[in-house]
């Protein structure tokens, strides 16, 4: 992580993933750079806590060598990491991995998305309905927001799964993700999130 700081990031370090939360609460950074193999301590627990926390900035994470994350939990924070990278990996990957999902976060400030009773802050990634908050993973968020981009378009499993997620995640993870959004968004009569049998999802126009 010295290195990041001798490119010009300003960074702070923890070295168990206990330690990062108080800091991450305290600092509120723009990124996360979290190896999942970290000493004593559980990445999945501390990806929680750090949400738990207030901490939603994008997150990169550092994977064992083969790629294989293990248990029902640790997939499913995978699932929703913002990237990933697999060791053993060259520096300048991580480096440029972590001004792309900088540069990414910054081009969605001062987004403000509306539909109906629905808002969503892009720069913030914050979301409210009725007017109230509604807590959402940063993959509920990105479904969200290419859900509401393309209001009023029949958009595909594939496509969704191209767009939020970039890799070739199975099908059922979008059916899994668009439960998830409905339940959290009290959308059980579908007016906001709609199924097109055989194709995927649509969100109509506000």
């Amino acid at each position: 992580m010295a290195t990041l700081g001798e490119l010009g990031f300003e960074v702070y370090a923890a070295s168990r993933g206990r330690f990062a939360i108080p800091v991450g609460r305290s600092v509120r950074p723009d990124l996360v750079v979290l190896d999942m193999a970290l000493p004593d301590d559980d990445a999945v627990e501390t990806y929680g806590g750090l949400r738990a926390a207030g901490v939603h900035a994008p997150v990169l994470f550092l994977t064992a060598g083969d790629d294989t994350v293990t248990g029902a939990q640790a997939r499913r924070v995978m699932t929703d990491a913002d990237d990933h990278v697999a060791k053993p990996f060259e520096l300048a990957e991580v480096v440029a991995r972590v001004r792309d999902l900088l540069a990414r976060d910054r081009a969605d400030e001062s987004r403000l998305l509306r539909h109906g009773d629905l808002a969503v802050d892009a720069g913030r990634r914050e979301v409210w309905r009725d007017g109230t908050r509604v807590e959402l993973s940063t993959r509920e968020f990105e479904l969200l927001g290419y859900l509401l981009d393309n209001a009023g378009q029949v958009l595909t499993k594939s496509q969704i799964l191209d767009r939020v997620w970039g890799a070739p995640f199975r099908a059922g993870t979008v059916e899994t993700y668009v439960y998830y959004l409905r339940r959290k968004l009290n959308d059980d009569d579908q007016s906001l999130i709609r199924t097109v049998r055989g194709v995927g999802y649509t969100m109509p126009r506000g």
